[in-house]
């Protein structure tokens, strides 16, 4: 009675996100119909592995990147689909807009990462580690421009002990991470154009650390401030 009840309660909201954004699982499902499309064509052992320079490194049977790849983005989809609906905080629906964007800008980076890797895969020589780079960037700057609105919750978001435990510690960290994501995706989106392939790997290191750090350290500082305001 119990799965019943909880069955009763998340199948509907999931449903009607589903159904909103069907052209989302259009543009996912859209991958496979290429793959079965170029199956024949493709050869047997294809590159799977790519270093900083967008060069193959490493090689693997077809599948992986004309099956493995796209079921990675449908299975990503749905998770930010459904996370929501089990969310103990109840703080967020899966159709609020900055939930709904980060689907959407996922969806199509997950694409663009097929198109790159079945390009490859067909013998194309161009260069899409700048490409790929640049889109790692730009949905950085994406993400930052959306998750100044995202409610308190355990799924998406700056998530830190601090961040969880309080509503204005939270608002915030998300504010500063907003700003600091915004600018750093925009650096990030420009920094391969300049011809530094061999360096992209480790600027784009430094800048996850310093994008995922600052607001860490700065979630700590505010919330031990406002225990200290609220105990004087």
């Amino acid at each position: 009675m119990a799965v019943q009840s909880i069955k009763l309660k998340v199948n509907p909201m999931f449903a009607e996100t589903l159904k909103k954004e069907w052209y989302v699982l259009v543009l996912l499902l859209v991958p496979f119909a290429v793959s079965a499309y170029l199956w024949n064509d493709l050869p047997d052992i294809v590159p799977t592995h790519f270093n900083a320079a967008g060069e193959a490194d490493d090689w693997g049977p077809k599948w992986i990147n004309a099956i493995l790849i796209p079921s990675i983005g449908i299975v990503t989809y749905l998770m930010l689909v459904f996370l929501p609906a089990i969310d103990p905080k109840k703080k967020i629906q899966a159709a609020q807009k900055p939930i709904a964007a980060i689907r959407l800008f996922m969806s199509v980076f997950m694409v663009g990462i097929y198109a790159f890797v079945m390009s490859s895969s067909m013998g194309s020589t161009i260069n899409f580690g700048i490409y790929v780079q640049t889109g790692v960037g730009a949905l950085i700057f994406i993400v930052g421009n959306y998750i100044n609105s995202v409610k308190p919750n355990y799924f998406i978001g700056i998530r830190t002990p601090w961040t969880l435990e309080s509503p204005e510690v939270w608002k915030r960290t998300h504010r500063l991470g907003s700003k600091l994501w915004i600018v750093g995706g925009l650096i990030m989106m420009v920094f391969p154009w300049f011809g530094f392939a061999s360096a992209t790997l480790y600027f784009t290191i430094i800048m996850v650390s310093i994008l995922a750090g600052i607001p860490l350290v700065y979630s700590y500082i505010i919330f031990k401030k406002l225990d200290t305001d609220t105990a004087s």
